[in-house]
């Protein structure tokens, strides 16, 4: 006969277990993005490493937050067992496990699927079959605890395969923690690209405005103090960007930059990018020229995370 809940604990085994699981799936999904970001980092010629590290610091975070929380409920869910507060014989818990064995059976069926799909399509690289390993075995180790905690009736002894898992995900997470903070920029660099990102997008739109202006009026600005033009200030200074009329048509737009972007680096490729895009570190000045076709409103490149 199935054991049951302790009266008025309904309501805590479906919380804890829920979240629990729930904690997990957050834990699976964001430790394969780490690694298929390393992967593409590593063996994708055409990934650009620079543009997409939000998502990768979005990932690490998860890891450091998400990761004690889980392993903080499992530990407290195996205790409320031990101590017979709550029963792993409860529906609620046989529901939620084989709801995780589901989504893990499904992953690795669909993960199967797409690798054969791209053999036979014959579109495969060492990336691709480093990603389908990554799945197969963060789904296969979740299916494999799972499918062993179904079976485990007693918790008052330790066991030595729900430990081994435990001291797995702590390891492969702390691993991944580790690699990307060897592998991202550091907070005060990102925040300099993030600088230098924003004083590149007000050149842009300076110069649309300059040019807009020439159009109208048929001469240059003589300086940036009209309304329409101070607005955009150094992010740091909260000074206005230097700028000269060189001639008739041709003007010069100045801004100080704490980073040195390379357009010959992959990595730092900016998508929509302008010449102020890539710059020395220090002031830069940029010589430009009205020409007779009207631009198009600048389109802003995303701060980098």
């Amino acid at each position: 006969m199935e054991d049951t809940i302790p009266k008025g604990r309904g309501a805590l085994d479906a919380f804890i277990n829920l979240l629990n699981l729930i904690t997990l799936g957050w834990v699976a999904i964001w430790l394969g993005r780490v690694v298929f970001w390393m992967v593409n980092k590593f063996f994708s010629p055409q990934f650009i490493a620079y543009r997409d590290q939000s998502e990768f610091k979005i990932g690490i975070a998860s890891l450091i937050i998400v990761v004690p929380i889980f392993l903080s409920l499992a530990g407290y869910l195996h205790r409320l067992y031990k101590s017979g507060r709550l029963t792993p014989q409860s529906g609620i818990h046989k529901w939620l496990t084989y709801l995780m064995l589901l989504i893990s059976s499904l992953t690795i069926i669909g993960d199967l699927v797409a690798l054969v799909f791209k053999l036979l399509d014959g579109d495969y690289t060492l990336s691709f079959f480093l990603k389908v390993i990554t799945i197969l075995v963060i789904g296969g180790a979740i299916f494999g605890y799972y499918a062993y905690d179904l079976r485990r009736h007693d918790y008052t002894k330790r066991s030595r395969t729900s430990i081994g898992f435990m001291a797995g995900v702590i390891v492969i997470c702390l691993t991944a923690v580790i690699g990307g903070f060897l592998i991202i920029d550091s907070p005060a660099v990102a925040r300099m690209r993030n600088f230098d990102l924003q004083r590149a997008n007000n050149l842009g739109e300076l110069d649309s405005l300059i040019i807009f202006e020439f159009q109208n009026t048929g001469k240059l600005p003589n300086d940036l103090s009209a309304s329409k033009f101070s607005s955009f200030v150094d992010p740091v200074t909260n000074q206005s960007y230097g700028y000269k009329a060189l001639g008739d048509n041709e003007y010069q737009l100045c801004a100080k930059f704490d980073l040195a972007v390379d357009k010959n680096n992959k990595e730092s490729f900016i998508p929509y990018a302008n010449d102020w895009f890539f710059h020395d570190a220090g002031l830069q000045c940029f010589n430009r020229k009205v020409t007779q076709e009207k631009p198009g409103l600048p389109v802003p490149v995303r701060q980098v995370q």
